[in-house]
């Protein structure tokens, strides 16, 4: 009961902290999984991200870089968190720096992952992760464009996921989902849930959602499907025992930069694409018919 009223309460908390701009963060600085560079460019890459999340003004970020040593687990992190009566803790990576040199400017690709992690319910993460480019005639000025890209987006997205909230609307069930291209199958999925977050919503296909009941995780999903009104999670992990209800309360967890495939209704798609198909053939048709007819 003790666990479930504090969840709820740092629920509230972040609810609360969204509406007024104010989310209390205690950012515990970044780590270079690269290998592209040392102090210094962890250093730029933290200052960059600081900066953008001071730009969105979600987020009051406390810089706790000073009290601990990374790279570190979820619960060393959430200590810190917690030794600052903080009730989240944020951390970041540098997943990968990739320089090409074409006999134009240096073209510079930075992928940059960032993890925002409740102190009360270390278990509920939100995730968020971007890749930045940048272009220009000097080398570290390509590297900083690209830093400050990934990082802008990475705080977008945090801002964005920590102030969605939804709810199920209808319970689980089987789906069959129709291919996208006439080349593909259709897809099917034994557990779906629908929910209330939608396009307008700005919900992407791959996101991935947390379902909590009284307060208590009890699922994780992938949205597969976004449409006007609703979205259609496919859940991949259910506690054991749960009865997921209509009400349940849905919490977008992870956002993708870009969607996985177009966030319109599947079945639209589908029908575009078969009519693309249809039309490619009769312009063949037609052309040898054309053909037969001037010989």
């Amino acid at each position: 009961m003790r666990r479930r009223f504090a969840f709820l309460t740092v629920t509230v908390l972040f609810v609360a902290a969204v509406a007024t701009a104010q989310v209390p963060v205690a950012f515990v600085g970044v780590t270079d999984e690269s290998g592209y560079g040392g102090a210094v460019f962890k250093n730029q890459v933290a200052e960059s991200l600081l900066s953008a999340l001071k730009t969105v003004q979600v987020f009051a970020v406390h810089d706790a870089r000073e009290k601990i040593s990374l790279p570190a687990d979820v619960q060393v992190i959430v200590k810190v968190a917690n030794e600052l009566k903080l009730p989240a803790a944020l951390q970041a990576a540098v997943k990968q720096v990739s320089i090409k040199k074409p006999k134009r400017d240096p073209q510079v690709t930075v992928a940059l992952e960032a993890t925002l992690v409740p102190t009360k319910m270390p278990q509920l993460v939100f995730k968020a992760f971007a890749v930045g480019k940048g272009n220009n005639p000097a080398e570290g000025r390509a590297i900083s464009e690209a830093v400050a890209t990934a990082a802008f987006e990475v705080a977008k997205q945090l801002s964005t996921i920590v102030s969605l909230r939804g709810q199920v609307l209808l319970p689980p069930a089987y789906a069959i989902l129709p291919a996208t291209h006439y080349k593909d199958r259709n897809q099917f999925y034994d557990r779906t849930v629908r929910i209330s977050l939608d396009m307008t919503s700005g919900l992407k296909v791959g996101s991935e959602v947390a379902i909590l009941k009284k307060g208590e995780l009890v699922a994780k999903g992938q949205v597969v499907e976004v449409d006007m009104g609703s979205s259609l999670v496919a859940l991949t992990d259910v506690k054991p025992g749960t009865q997921i209800r209509t009400g349940d309360e849905v919490v977008v967890t992870f956002m993708p930069q870009f969607p996985t495939k177009l966030p319109l209704p599947l079945q639209k798609e589908r029908e575009y694409k078969r009519v693309e198909h249809d039309f490619a053939w009769a312009l063949a048709i037609a052309g040898a018919a054309i053909g037969l007819l001037a010989d």
